[in-house]
């Protein structure tokens, strides 16, 4: 049996959802008013009922996001809106809080969100035996580690292929709660990561400053769509809800070739998992929309690249290097056209990130830009704007189409008229009225065929009209034209009528599987009663609350990470980085922000780095 292959895509709203779907998208995930994840994009049910119907007309489908940790008091209302979602026609529920397990939700599919932290077999395991259709992965995991979760379950599996990393374990990081009281489970994540920091000893030797040594790159996978399909991913997953439609296009429209590109080379394997022909009416270049850089992060090997310590902003595509300055005047060694209003950046001599805008570009190459101190001779330039791409994005005609056939037949005076699509879906009407032999046969032909071949704005595209053989009817254009148009209407119909919204498949469901820990503590984020209840069902017999439903949150763990500043100073004893190490380091080491710092601890048997709260009096020790 083939597997089919899902391109899963973002949208803060529904027009960017409606765009996801028309450049190739197989899913869409978009987020509710409450519990979705991302404070300040949620959408009413009745706008996400809108998306349902347009994306069921390719047969793609609607994830709705509910993937916050939930309080005791909120659990009624999420359980209200989990109902409303399923009658707006929404193909699966993404959540976190396995109090919603206890409760009565919809029998579609559910997803178990990347913030239930999927981060090794044992526990992709577990959430199939509890009644997950689908696991989201961990960003962290290599290929081999997808490869045998592939092996030994059942269950589908999501993986993210671009956008924005999260440096810490998802679902273990506590530190923007810790700061200022916005959850990153709660979705009001106020991405402390990308703050600078300090890199400090235990001795007050100052190791690195002011950088942002906790901002990672942006993921990339667009080369590995293969490994990762015989690894065992289903859904290959855009990150960006926050993003806008520019850079959901862009990505879109990326990763809809790369992954075509399998299917018809490997159609053996693998099958699309909706319908519609993309047609681009643009090149995407992931470059020339937001991004901080790109890394496969661990998907390979441990990498000294996945951060960029100098800015957490989007630094776009590198243009060059500057090789004459004179004034707010500058010549830059480059094979790329500069317009005016493109965006321009580098860092200056203090490592700080500048921007300036082109105002002006002579026929010699020397470009006018708006004043900013710093560019020198040698500074490397990067566009982190693009006017004409994003002129051409906006103002791009991709269409989304179905091929389809339309044949007509005259026996007797009578004409039958039928339209069928390449997914075997058919049409007939009849018409009785009598219709007279063509005079002129070519030219009835080409009017039928010129006629009957028109698609319009409809979802499909008719590429083949057949006509009798023979004889054919003279047939008044204005009526063939109605007749197509009541045609094509019933076809989109009857595939309409014909979507099935899915049932949940794993409902063989394990009420007492054991977790894979007999205790846990903030880590579980567990926040309500009905969470505990499930999870002193499957055998926990310690649990701690959740870290936002602490009062004393102080002296907590509160990051839990693979990128290692350790390894990147290069005096990690496991993995060679080729990085000078900094001489006479005294261990702990400390982040520090302003008057704020942090414990660091490496569990090296893990791989992992851990960022303690780390009040003053014990920093000093």
């Amino acid at each position: 049996m083939k597997k089919s292959l899902e391109l899963l895509a973002p949208a803060k709203d529904i027009e960017i959802g409606f765009s996801a779907i028309n450049h190739g998208a197989d899913a869409v995930y978009i987020g509710p008013k409450a519990f979705g994840a991302r404070d300040g994009v949620g959408n009413s049910i009745q706008d996400i009922e809108k998306l349902t119907k347009h994306a069921h007309r390719f047969n793609a489908k609607i994830f709705a996001t509910m993937n916050t940790l939930l309080f005791d008091h909120e659990l009624d209302q999420a359980h209200q809106q989990a109902w409303d979602l399923y009658h707006a026609g929404v193909d699966s529920l993404i959540i976190q809080d396995m109090g919603l397990l206890e409760m009565d939700l919809p029998p579609i599919p559910l997803h178990a969100s990347t913030q239930t932290h999927n981060y090794d077999l044992e526990k992709v395991q577990f959430l199939e035996k509890v009644g997950f259709d689908r696991v989201v992965l961990a960003r962290e995991l290599s290929i081999k580690q997808i490869q045998d979760i592939g092996e030994k379950t059942n269950v589908e599996l999501e993986a993210f292929v671009a956008g924005a990393l999260c440096v810490s374990l998802s679902g273990q990081c506590y530190m923007s709660n810790n700061v200022g009281d916005r959850s990153a489970n709660r979705g009001a994540c106020g991405q402390p990561c990308r703050l600078p920091y300090d890199l400090i000893d235990n001795a007050g030797q100052k190791l690195a400053s002011e950088k942002h040594l906790l901002s990672l790159k942006d993921l990339n996978l667009e080369d590995y769509i293969l490994p990762l399909a015989r690894a065992g991913v289903n859904s290959f997953k855009i990150e960006g809800r926050l993003k806008d439609e520019a850079y959901v296009k862009n990505m879109v429209g990326n990763f809809r070739k790369r992954i075509d590109y399998v299917l018809d080379k490997y159609g053996d394997e693998f099958v699309r998992d909706s319908q519609g022909k993309v047609t681009l009416g643009f090149e995407p270049a992931p470059e020339k929309t937001y991004n901080r850089e790109f890394t496969t992060y661990f998907y390979e090997k441990r990498k000294d690249t996945i951060a960029n310590f100098d800015t957490p902003k989007a630094i776009g595509d590198r243009i060059g290097l500057v090789k004459e300055v004179k004034g707010n005047q500058y010549l830059i060694d480059t094979d790329k056209k500069l317009i005016p209003g493109d965006g321009l950046c580098f860092l200056d001599k203090h490592e700080k990130l500048q921007g300036m805008k082109v105002e002006h570009v002579n026929d010699q190459g020397w470009i006018k830009t708006s004043l900013v101190m710093g560019v020198r001779v040698g500074a490397e330039i990067f566009r982190n704007y693009d006017q004409q791409y994003n002129k051409e994005l906006k103002g791009e005609k991709t269409v989304r189409k179905i091929d389809a056939n339309v044949s007509l037949d005259w026996n007797n005076h009578q004409v039958d008229l039928s339209i069928e699509d390449i997914y075997d879906n058919k049409i007939t009407h009849h018409y009785k009225e009598p219709f007279e032999l063509a005079s002129n046969k070519e030219k009835a032909v080409q009017n039928l065929t010129k006629s009957l071949k028109k698609s319009g704005n409809t979802i499909f595209d008719v590429v083949d009209v057949k006509l009798p053989e023979g004889d054919v009817p003279f047939i008044p254009g204005g009526k063939v034209n109605q007749w197509r148009r009541d045609l094509i209407e019933a076809l989109e119909e009857k595939r309409n009528s014909s979507y099935k919204q899915p049932s949940r498949i794993n409902t063989d469901i394990d009420d007492t599987y054991p977790f894979y820990q007999k205790k846990f503590d903030h880590h579980g984020n567990v926040l309500n009663q009905k969470a505990r209840e499930f999870y002193t069902r499957h055998g926990v017999e310690e649990i701690g609350e959740g870290f936002e439903g602490r009062e004393d949150k102080s002296k907590l763990r509160l990051m839990t990470t693979k990128h290692c500043l350790r390894y990147q100073i290069g005096m990690c004893d496991e993995h060679e980085t080729f990085v000078t190490p900094p001489e006479n380091v005294q261990f702990p080491l400390f982040l520090k922000y302003k008057d704020v710092r942090y414990k660091l601890k490496f569990n090296c048997k893990d791989c992992v780095m851990l960022i303690d709260d780390a009040p003053e009096e014990e920093a000093a020790k």
